[in-house]
């Protein structure tokens, strides 16, 4: 019987054998990256859309309800300095301690002092850290937003001089239910002329389903004075305007919205209605800046824009309380609002960081509000080199303030 001898692979196949695997597994990694880095771009620009959605939806729901409750009705107690408790019993407007991170620098025009109006724009009061980090000056600004939850009447519910610290003589009190939180305001202006005090107060737990002259305050937001606002201090021209329940799906709307570190657009309640005032609300925005759209006194249109940081619009000169003041709040129609998204995480760089060929964003810098045609108005962002790694989404949106009454 011949015996067969197995013959085994020589040395040179065996090298052959490696290259050959070692240029399929170096071609295969290289698809897979380019793969990896594509799929990358697609998603954080995915991402940034939506985030992009997500911001504006909420900004665009805000504004629209800016005034709703007491810009109709009462547009009289328009730049009153808000005085309010919290649950606790505390006194929260003015305000007596600074405010949390990203809102630590805001200055609504007087310390500690806010007043009521449907919109205000505070340009440049928060830093975000990734937008102040590399290019440093360039900060966003914050809009101060207030209105009713109130879905019922928007009708102020006139009183009489309060008999005591915690009862209104109301010609009726249909337009209250228990625990509702009520703005007392006057019709009469304060010996300057500027609009009265406005206390923010809450409806006892004892005002029956029944109709009744006698309006009871009471509960846990209620307070008979606040710092120098008291309630006996309105005159027979005061009233009460309802903004809404507290336990109830849609509470008042007294807040701050600003840009914060990571990215993040923050929400404050200033009224903090709830355990957690300052809330996220989205991610990926970079910077948030708007413009005001004013009107004449003769209809809702916008007839120009004005930067809030420049002019009669500046903070100062809408949070005055003058009736100048009040008259310029009135004219307000619209509002502006540019967002710069950015991705969270840098794009992979083939070759030194900054070369063109390998930047996210192959633009020097990012504009906003530029189609306004006025050079003025036009916000410029610059981009460092190390900025431009990351992937930029810009958003505008004109939004109108559609409760803000004409004078």
């Amino acid at each position: 019987m011949t015996r067969r001898h197995s013959r085994g692979m020589t040395l040179i196949e065996m090298m052959v054998s490696l290259v050959i695997g070692l240029i399929l597994c170096l071609a295969v990694f290289s698809v897979l990256s380019v793969f990896e880095g594509r799929r990358r771009t697609v998603i954080a620009g995915s991402d940034l859309d939506q985030s992009a959605g997500v911001a504006m939806f909420q900004i665009d729901r805000w504004v629209r309800s800016a005034g709703t409750g007491f810009a109709a009705s009462a547009s009289y107690a328009y730049g009153c300095e808000l005085f309010a408790v919290d649950a606790g019993g505390s006194q929260i407007l003015p305000m007596k301690k600074a405010l949390p991170t990203p809102f630590a620098a805001v200055d609504p025009g007087s310390s500690g002092v806010f007043r009521l109006a449907p919109l205000l724009i505070l340009p440049g009061q928060t830093s975000p850290g990734a937008s102040n980090a590399v290019t440093t000056g360039h900060v966003s600004d914050v809009l101060v937003l207030m209105s009713s939850g109130n879905g019922g009447s928007q009708i102020a519910t006139a009183f009489t001089a309060a008999a005591t610290t915690s009862a209104l003589a109301v010609p009726n009190t249909l337009a209250f239910s228990a625990g509702d939180l009520a703005l007392l305001a006057d019709r009469q202006p304060a010996a300057d002329g500027g609009a009265a005090p406005c206390m923010a107060t809450q409806v006892d737990s004892a005002l029956g389903s029944d109709a009744s002259t006698s309006l009871p305050l009471g509960g846990a937001r209620y307070a008979a004075s606040i710092d120098s606002a008291a309630v006996t201090d309105y005159s027979t021209t005061g009233v009460a305007i309802n903004l809404g329940n507290l336990e109830s799906a849609r509470p008042p709307m007294f807040q701050l919205l600003g840009v914060g570190d990571n990215n993040t657009l923050y929400s404050y309640d200033l009224l903090q209605t709830s355990d957690t005032p300052l809330q996220a609300r989205a991610e990926g925005v970079f910077e948030m800046h708007a413009l005001y759209g004013v009107g004449s006194a003769s209809d809702r249109l916008v007839d120009s824009w004005v930067r809030p940081d420049s002019g009669n619009y500046t903070v100062a000169a809408l949070s005055a309380g003058t009736p100048a003041a009040t008259a310029l709040l009135r004219t307000v129609r619209a509002v502006r609002i540019g967002l710069v998204m950015r991705t969270a995480l840098p794009e992979r760089s083939g070759s030194a960081a900054g070369a063109a060929s390998s930047v996210a964003t192959p633009a020097s810098s990012l504009t906003l509000f530029s189609d306004l045609g006025d050079p003025t108005l036009t916000y410029t962002r610059p981009l460092a080199a190390a900025e431009r790694q990351y992937r930029y989404r810009t958003l505008e949106a004109t939004i109108p303030l559609r409760n803000n009454s004409l004078p």
